[in-house]
């Protein structure tokens, strides 16, 4: 359980609101925790009213904490700052340390390791599923722009049942309730059933991948707001053909992906690649709640708005495009601008190799130039020496004829 500290006298302090500056500032007296999430998201409003930076929750419950989600319930509109989510242990040690020292000076840094010039997204949903339709069709506004910066890739989320009873795997699943559709309403006047919201996530994935080979991904997008928009809660068999025609989709083809992503004729009992794939990603990472999205293969931990996914996208690009900038600019984010590249702008690697190119000229130069002088050199003294061995020569004849002069006039 994530429980925060408050007494009533913190908030009457410092002019109305608790100075959280440093660790040594926290309230030392314990309480009874409410609601959670309401005092987190109060916390965060009074931190950021102190002028701090960062909150840090700490958990008072021994567990492991990787496995909550510290989110918004829609009224914690306007925090900007970020929050953070430590155990109890980690958080003692902390505190222990601050007391010891009388207030410690904490410090955090969200960094990317490793950017890259494209990310991956993995966006988990189900077709059925109204919160994750409402992102993608937000999203879309950015999709677009985001072609060749962003590798999409559409999930789907579904349950194991197979000591259900026949009856509810044959409406319910696929493959002998290894692939169950996930929570969806059922009753008098909604009788949808599972099968059809599986046999529609196929439809998706098929539609995706066929479009993804075309060259043609972005346009995946325009469907997903064509049946979102037109079908409402569920898409109907009918309403996704239709919306193969609006958008000129071959819906013969994607019937066909469908058909051949099961191994085997009977779909009671075979098994399917494309809900086999997403099963054991699904397992691997460990999200276990949806709809949720990973970017790069690690889970994003926040709101699934379309402006929190898309900064994190930007955050783990390398070059920038101009919708990452536009977004900066427009929520007033500080960036580094020698990472956003435009058309009056190179690269590092480029700057790197210009570099490099100029100093193996400048040490060709040097050298050609040393061998031109060091021939010159060579080719003056070379004159030199024969100048004064000409001379030397001159002087040794005129000595001789002047010694054979002088024993002729002795003569």
């Amino acid at each position: 359980m994530i429980c925060a500290k408050e007494r009533p006298q913190d908030h009457q302090r410092d002019g109305g609101a608790h100075q959280y500056g440093q660790v040594g500032d926290l309230p030392d007296e314990d309480y009874d925790c409410k609601a959670r999430e309401l005092l987190v998201r109060k916390q965060g409003g009074n931190a950021e009213r102190a002028g701090a930076g960062l909150l840090v929750v700490v958990d008072n419950t021994p567990e492991d904490v990787h496995s909550i989600i510290m989110g918004d319930d829609g009224t914690g509109t306007g925090i900007r700052i970020p929050s953070m989510l430590i155990s109890k242990t980690d958080g003692e040690r902390l505190i222990d340390f601050a007391r010891k020292r009388k207030g410690a000076t904490l410090s955090a840094e969200f960094a990317i390791r490793d950017k890259s010039e494209a990310v991956d997204i993995e966006l988990w949903y189900s077709s059925n599923n109204q919160l994750a339709l409402d992102f993608v069709k937000e999203f879309d506004r950015y999709a677009h722009k985001l072609a060749g910066y962003v590798n999409i890739t559409p999930r789907f989320v579904t349950w194991g049942c197979p000591v259900c009873t026949d009856d509810f795997k044959k409406e319910e699943c696929f493959t002998d309730g290894a692939y169950c559709a996930p929570n969806h309403v059922k009753d008098d006047f909604n009788r949808v059933q599972g099968r059809d919201i599986i046999t529609e996530d196929l439809r998706q994935s098929c539609l995706h991948k066929i479009l993804k080979e075309k060259g043609e991904e972005p346009k995946w997008w325009d469907y997903m707001k064509e049946v979102h928009s037109e079908c409402f809660g569920f898409i109907s068999k009918e309403c996704s053909k239709r919306a193969h025609k609006v958008k000129g989709f071959s819906w013969e083809e994607t019937e066909h992906c469908v058909q051949e992503s099961f191994i085997g004729t009977d779909m009671d009992i075979s098994d399917n690649s494309i809900l086999r794939d997403n099963a054991e990603a699904w397992k691997s990472y460990g999200t276990l709640y949806w709809p949720s999205v990973t970017i790069n293969k690690v889970t994003f931990r926040g709101d699934i708005t379309p402006e929190n996914i898309l900064e994190d996208v930007c955050a783990h690009l390398k070059t920038k495009p101009e919708v990452c900038i536009d977004f900066y600019k427009r929520e007033h984010i500080v960036y580094e601008d020698s990472s956003i590249l435009g058309p009056d702008t190179i690269s590092a690697e480029l700057l790197i190799f210009i570099v490099a190119i100029l100093i193996g000229v400048n040490v060709m130069l040097i050298m050609a130039y040393r061998r031109c002088v060091k021939k010159e050199m060579e080719d003056t003294m070379g004159y030199k020496v024969s100048n004064a061995v000409s001379q030397y020569i001159s002087v040794a004849q005129v000595a001789q004829n002047g010694m054979s002069n002088t024993s002729l006039e002795m003569e």
